[in-house]
């Protein structure tokens, strides 16, 4: 299907969202991001992810939501939904980010996508692409698109669905070619574990021929995800050395590592991948999620229980963000709090610890990082000495 002569796919400018942080002489922390001089901070994030539906057409293993193709109870309803958007609005926030569950499952997701247009956000979303139908293809040639996010976890049929389910694949990969022929903004996301670390070089090269921003993550100890399926921290550290030869060459498409895999390394190009690390969790400062039930958390990694800072049914968004609760359910992130190697190692001003969705899933102690290209370096130098 072609595109209406009127598309507005790339209406809307790409940029990065990496923020960067600086000290002013008094202690006073700024956040900037990348191209631009506005400032940000936990009383106004940048990006308002939204969990519009937790209902989806697959059930995915690694699902952190726990997904499946059923109605589940207390989702926020539009009138819910235009109300959060109205708050964000006024507190400046400018990024709407819409997630699932499937977005395409909500019979009203083009009427969301206008509601935060009407409220000034520029609107991107994140869906596994098998439900695009023409009605939909149609509506979002209408719309200035922002960014599509496009899950794909192999270019084998059969390492995709054995992820994802029968039947996803074809589907999915046919409606991501489409989107791109369209000339909308899209980018893949895969989330590896023992299941398609292998694909690694052929979903590479899928991106590199068709020009497709790659964002790259290990999977995580949570939801529906078993740690049966995640990564050792041996394969942690393939998967952090095959991203980081991509990450240091110059490519035309850009290669996104998420911040599960920037810890920090003394070897090149693996230390390559420190950069991408924004000396913090940017938890409530880039990003802030609110689920569909309501509940808010830091951003959508840290969907855990003893992450929800609030929930927009009983708490105004206002105050969840001037009262900073995203940077009081934080403060365990610091140098004091580290234990172990994390606590004696040279880059832990630099590091904080590391991703905190890695670990409260991943590790036997929140404040020791297991999934550390330092600490495994040293554990291989020393095993090496005995």
């Amino acid at each position: 299907m072609k595109p209406p002569a009127t598309c507005r796919a790339m209406s809307c400018r790409f940029l990065s969202d990496a923020m960067y942080v600086s000290r002013s002489q008094t202690g006073e922390l700024t956040y900037k991001r990348a191209q631009s001089d506005e400032s940000y901070s936990y009383s106004k994030p940048f990006i308002l992810e939204l969990e519009i539906t937790r209902r989806c057409n697959l059930r995915c293993i690694h699902c952190y939501a726990e997904s499946e193709d059923t109605l589940f109870q207390n989702e926020l309803t539009l009138d819910e939904i235009c109300r959060l958007l109205d708050e964000a609005a006024s507190l400046g926030m400018r990024e709407l980010s819409l997630t699932g569950g499937e977005v395409f499952i909500r019979d009203d997701f083009l009427r969301i996508f206008d509601a935060g247009l009407a409220r000034g956000f520029d609107v991107r979303f994140v869906t596994n692409a098998t439900l695009l139908s023409d009605t939909i293809m149609r509506g979002l040639c209408e719309r200035p698109v922002k960014l599509i996010t496009i899950s794909l976890d192999s270019i084998s049929p059969v390492a995709h669905e054995k992820i994802r389910g029968k039947g996803s694949h074809a589907p999915a990969t046919a409606n991501i070619l489409k989107l791109k022929e369209a000339g909308f903004n899209v980018s893949l996301i895969t989330a590896f574990s023992t299941l398609n670390l292998d694909d690694f070089d052929d979903i590479f090269q899928f991106c590199l021929q068709h020009g497709f921003d790659w964002q790259i993550q290990m999977t995580s100890a949570k939801g529906r995800c078993s740690s049966r399926i995640t990564l050792t921290p041996d394969e942690y550290y393939t998967l952090g050395e095959k991203t980081a030869a991509l990450y240091a060459q110059k490519l035309p498409i850009n290669i996104i590592p998420m911040d599960d895999l920037a810890t920090f390394s003394h070897f090149a190009p693996l230390n390559r991948l420190s950069e991408t690390w924004q000396g913090m969790c940017t938890g409530g400062l880039l990003n802030l999620f609110v689920r569909a039930n309501g509940d808010v958390t830091p951003c959508s990694a840290l969907a855990f229980p003893q992450c929800i800072v609030g929930n927009i049914r009983k708490d105004s968004l206002r105050d969840i963000c001037l009262e900073e609760r995203c940077k009081h359910n934080l403060s365990w992130l610091d140098s004091a709090s580290r234990k172990g190697v994390c606590a004696e190692c040279p880059f832990l001003d630099q590091c904080q610890g590391g991703c905190p969705e890695i670990l409260l899933s991943m590790c036997e102690d929140p404040a020791e990082n297991l999934y550390c290209y330092h600490r495994i370096e040293q554990e291989r130098i020393l095993k090496d000495l005995v």
